[in-house]
């Protein structure tokens, strides 16, 4: 019989104010917001209070905008080594805990307990990690415990802050289901208007719907069979963390000089990151079934997002493809980008398989692909890695 899983995803609430607050006790109980200010007010909001969210400001918001709903907030600049030591002191009191824990970022983590639990209950130890956390370093956090890490994701957002949720399989018709379809995991800023579109207004009208053709051809193949998945609360994704027996992740980043607020200079550099994670993957002869971006902007403030596959995805054009839609998914515009990174994770060793031709193939295509890649590659290994590339990078036309 096999054993349920025993996942945590640990939220830390409000991470960037709850620093500062924790470093200066004067601010608590006052609506304070994490914001470069400046005489315009034009700083975009990192980080609210839950005395600032009271008054409906909210991350990202202009501190213009925010003063509009209070005038009494206080605006702090972020001090990302301040958040930094909170987060490696987070990240280390985990680590006593089990060595299976994934940084999902700053300030969020899934740990796997499913072997660790060490008697104890799991509600319990939920409860010893959320004390700890707050009475040693004044951080508030919330909690979700599930069968795998969508489930325990979504039930850390169920109850904020300082709550404990615990979402099991048969209770997400009850639990997840009647929730807005904005509230997926997943479903970013432009998927939810095309889902809502079709008539799909919760995560339960997800989970059940019956024209999937129609949901394919208005989200995309891979991104449909993905989401539908999820929203019936099944996930098989592990979590990532630091192993010397394999190599179970692939990734690049660029970090800009200065902020770069053009799309086609960030897609162009999204581009190469790609290409290199597609080269590597080959060296290893293995594909990957999780691929993401990571974008950190000039405000400090950062954004992970990815997408999980049944298949092993391998090609410079399929990483591209998917890097590209959680880019346009996910991308604030107006606000500089410091780093772009694409990385690869469930990386496997590609299982050697004859593919098979049917009628509909081209052969001379196939042949031509066939060579066209082994040119490449001798190429690439007489003359190094980055001396050719297969052109599909589009050049901008000129008049």
């Amino acid at each position: 019989m096999k054993t349920s899983r025993i996942i945590f995803h640990i939220d830390m609430n409000c991470f960037f104010a709850s620093c500062e607050m924790a470093e200066n006790s004067d601010l608590i109980g006052k609506p304070v917001v994490v914001a470069h200010d400046d005489p315009l007010q034009r700083g975009i909001i990192l980080s609210p209070n839950y005395e600032a969210r009271k008054y409906g400001i909210k991350t990202t918001m202009k501190v213009k905008d925010a003063f509009l709903l209070c005038k009494d907030i206080i605006v702090i600049d972020p001090d990302m080594k301040l958040y930094s030591y909170y987060s490696n002191c987070f990240h280390h009191y985990l680590l006593t805990l089990t060595k299976k824990v994934e940084m999902a970022s700053i300030d969020e983590a899934y740990v796997d307990m499913t072997n660790d639990l060490n008697g104890k209950n799991a509600i319990e130890l939920a409860e010893e990690i959320q004390k700890h956390l707050l009475d040693t370093y004044k951080l508030p956090c919330s909690i979700g415990i599930a069968p795998n890490k969508f489930l325990a994701k979504m039930a850390s957002d169920m109850k904020k802050p300082l709550g404990i949720t615990v979402l099991r399989r048969r209770e997400i018709d009850k639990l997840m289901w009647p929730l807005p379809i904005t509230d997926m995991m997943g479903v970013g800023k432009k998927t939810a208007p095309k889902l809502m579109g079709i008539g799909i207004n919760t995560i339960g009208q997800l989970a059940n719907y019956n024209d999937f053709e129609l949901l394919k051809k208005t989200i995309g193949t891979q991104n449909a069979i993905s989401l539908i998945k999820l929203a019936n609360g099944l996930d098989d994704s592990l979590v990532v963390y630091e192993s010397h027996d394999m190599q179970s992740s692939v990734s690049n980043a660029n970090t800009f000089d200065v902020d770069i607020f053009d799309e086609k200079i960030i897609k162009s550099t999204l581009k190469i990151l790609c290409g290199t994670i597609a080269y590597r993957l080959d060296k290893i002869h293995s594909e990957a079934k999780t691929i993401g971006i990571t974008i950190k902007y000039g405000d400090f403030h950062a954004l992970n997002k990815s997408h999980r596959f049944d298949e092993g995805i391998s090609s410079e054009e399929m990483i591209y493809s998917i890097a590209e839609e959680l880019f346009d998914e996910y991308y604030q515009p107006g606000i500089g980008v410091r780093l772009i990174s694409v990385y690869a994770q469930r990386v496997t060793p590609i299982q050697k398989e004859n593919k098979q031709i049917t009628i509909f193939d081209n052969m001379n295509e196939i042949e031509k692909e066939h060579e066209l890649k082994k040119i490449l590659t001798d190429v690439q290994k007489r003359f190094g890695s980055e001396t050719i590339k297969k052109g599909y990078y589009p050049y901008e036309k000129k008049d």
